[in-house]
Order: structure tokens, then C-alpha cells, then sequence
């Protein structure tokens, strides 16, 4: 058992001990936002459908090199409504994009609701960038 006084003495020294590295102790730096390197037509598309729903899922590619996955990938939203009168679109749908800055990329939050605009690919496919995407903000949390 340890006598009161070598307990202070552990404690002085484990005290006296610490670091005092200013860069430990220097408050963090606050970096800059990114600077917006994606440059978007001033004109507006047509034909442009608005889906609404949960991001539950994505889908990632390989590159051709087999080792690094590509840029351009699927969200997969769960579509609760969609803006499109003619077609019924429901249920677990992908929305390809890049996600690269360069590219007008995109990232969507797992587990949260949005309202993404949408273009039809001449494969039929959904897909959405920056330039559709900037004026509008996801809608709400759903965790």
C-alpha cells in the first residue's frame, strides 16, 4: 500500500511530465472552404425529373486497372416521390455521378433524405452533378 505522500510524489511527476509542445497547445487552424473548380452551363436543361428519398446504399466500380475504383458511381435511393407524371418511380433506384470536385461530383450522406435532381442518360440511366444539384439542399434527416 502506497503511502499518501509517494501518492502525491506519483502525481507531481505524471503532472510535471506532460508536454508542452506548442503545437499541442496552439488552437487549431481553420482550413479554407475548397474552391469551386466545376464550371456549369448558365443555361437550364430540360427534362430534368426531381427524385425524393433515403440514400441506402452506393455502388462502386473498379478502374480498368482492377486496383483503384472509378470515379463515376451509383447512389442508391429509395424513392418515395418523384416529379415525373408518366412514369411511376419508386422504390430502390440508382443515380449515377462522379465524385470528383473537378468533375462537378457529388456525395450523398447514408441514412439521409434528398431531393436530387435528375437527368435520363440516353441508357436510361439516372444521373446528377453539381450543376443540377446547386441550387437545391437536402431536405431533411432521417436517422
Amino acid at each position: 500500500m502506497l503511502s499518501i505522500g509517494a501518492g502525491l510524489f506519483f502525481l507531481v511527476s505524471a503532472l510535471g511530465g506532460q508536454s508542452a509542445d506548442d503545437a499541442l497547445t496552439a488552437p487549431p487552424v481553420l482550413r479554407k472552404a475548397p474552391v469551386k473548380t466545376c464550371t456549369c452551363s448558365d443555361a437550364r436543361e430540360t427534362g430534368i425529373i426531381v427524385l425524393e428519398g433515403l440514400i441506402v446504399d452506393a455502388e462502386v466500380t473498379l478502374a480498368p486497372d482492377r486496383l483503384s475504383i472509378n470515379d463515376r458511381q451509383a447512389t442508391i435511393m429509395d424513392v418515395a416521390k418523384s416529379s415525373d407524371n408518366d412514369n411511376d418511380i419508386k422504390g430502390r433506384t440508382r443515380i449515377w455521378h462522379t465524385t470528383s470536385e473537378k468533375s462537378c461530383g457529388v456525395t450523398f450522406d447514408y441514412g439521409r433524405t434528398y431531393e436530387v435532381p435528375v437527368r435520363t442518360t440516353d441508357d436510361g440511366e439516372f444521373e446528377t452533378d453539381q450543376c443540377l444539384i446547386s441550387p437545391r439542399v437536402n431536405i431533411s434527416s432521417e436517422q
